[in-house]
């Protein structure tokens, strides 16, 4: 693995919600272990669409589902997953070829049940929208995925989005995050580095608009 995806795998978990409010969670160890499954990630069928070896792009943009979360998103053509698993707690993909480091991620954590996700949810979108202030953030705003079950309309997740501004040397990320009905708190990001954000932009923000929960 090059120094830039280690950037980004080290780099991309800084937002983690746990770090706000109530949980005794370290974003530096969670970024540790992100790393740690990037230098060994899990075997994993690719689809066919896919390129083999992460060597060249897809020729076509590909549905990816994660099956125990049951949630979805849509990866360009032109990019190949570089080391875990979909239907794993991460996964990473980088547009090719990997010059720019144009990537999507995500990771989970399972909290526990009585864990306050409502108040968490508002505390860390409060915090997003004051870093908008300092020149921290683009912007931010509160993301919930609903829809039918059963013939009855539920909340699948209660989350928030934001853009960060980025700073030059850096990374710039667009980040949805959101805890499930189960509360697993799912944190997925796309990212490139600062001087490449604006071009790489549209493609990341349409991965992250793609993200779907529920069938």
């Amino acid at each position: 693995m090059n120094n830039n995806k280690k950037v980004l795998f080290s780099a991309g978990v800084t937002t983690l919600a746990c770090s706000f409010l109530l949980v005794g969670c370290n974003s530096a160890n969670v970024g540790q272990g992100l790393l740690n499954q990037a230098l060994n990630p899990a075997s994993s069928a690719v689809p066919p669409q896919a390129a083999a070896g992460g060597s060249t792009g897809s020729t076509e943009a590909v549905t990816y589902k994660n099956k125990d979360r049951n949630f979805s998103f849509v990866i360009p053509a032109g990019w190949s997953k570089q080391s875990g698993d979909v239907n794993s707690d991460t996964v990473l993909f980088m547009q090719e070829p990997l010059t720019k480091t144009c990537s999507f991620q995500f990771n989970m954590t399972r909290m526990q049940t009585d864990f306050p996700a409502e108040a968490s949810v508002k505390a860390s979108l409060d915090s997003a929208k004051k870093d908008i202030k300092i020149d921290k953030n683009l912007s931010a705003k509160r993301r919930d995925e609903s829809g039918m079950e059963k013939g009855k309309k539920v909340r699948f997740t209660r989350g928030w989005e934001l853009t960060e501004k980025g700073q030059a040397g850096g990374h710039q990320r667009i980040i949805y995050q959101a805890y499930d009905r189960q509360n697993y708190y799912i944190n997925m990001m796309a990212a490139a580095e600062t001087e490449h954000f604006e071009e790489c932009r549209p493609a990341l923000q349409q991965i992250v608009t793609s993200i779907k929960f529920g069938d």
